[in-house]
């Protein structure tokens, strides 16, 4: 979705018109799940919060600027949201297998145990990163945000978030050619 047309789909919100939510649901509603998904580790609570942050994108609508990005807007209302979340919860994941969930979000595989296994061996490499540094990575992958979009949700420098990113690029490509992820 463009800048033009989520300026536009929230205009017709500010209206009244739920059809405007939906098209911004339609265009970015797997990436905000695939979010929590990651946050949380854990499905239902994902999808829990990706239902709270449409009605909380709703309520919001009035205070949204045009020009200022809308995706960077949107994924720092995800963000806080995630944030409560784990000040709700007690930073505890209730998940009986929560790398095979947060891996199933960011793979795209054609059989049952292609995926299982993408997704253990994902959880695996990024283990081996900085909370900070999955963060980033996953931002940048799995939610497409420029580095420029993460710097601002994050409040570091657009350069912090660059390096950064290609440091945890850096130390899993190191790890592979080691053999840690085999």
């Amino acid at each position: 979705m463009t800048e033009q047309e989520f300026d536009t789909a929230v205009k017709e919100m500010l209206n009244g018109n739920r059809n405007a939510l939906r098209k911004i649901y339609d265009a970015y509603g797997d990436k905000i799940y695939r979010l929590f998904l990651y946050q949380t580790k854990h499905a239902q609570d994902a999808e829990d919060l990706t239902s709270e942050f449409f009605l909380k994108l709703w309520e919001c609508a009035k205070f949204y600027r045009s020009g200022n990005g809308h995706r960077c807007w949107m994924n720092t209302i995800a963000r806080n949201m995630a944030i409560d979340y784990f000040r709700k919860n007690g930073r505890e994941i209730p998940s009986d297998e929560p790398e095979k969930l947060n891996a199933e979000a960011l793979t795209d595989h054609s059989t049952a145990e292609e995926k299982t296994i993408h997704k253990l061996q994902l959880a695996h490499m990024l283990s081996f990163l900085t909370h900070e540094e999955q963060e980033i990575v996953q931002m940048h992958i799995a939610a497409e945000l420029t580095f420029r979009e993460i710097a601002q949700i994050l409040e570091r420098p657009l350069g912090t978030v660059a390096w950064k990113y290609r440091s945890a690029i850096g130390k899993l490509q190191k790890l592979a050619k080691e053999g840690q992820f085999a």
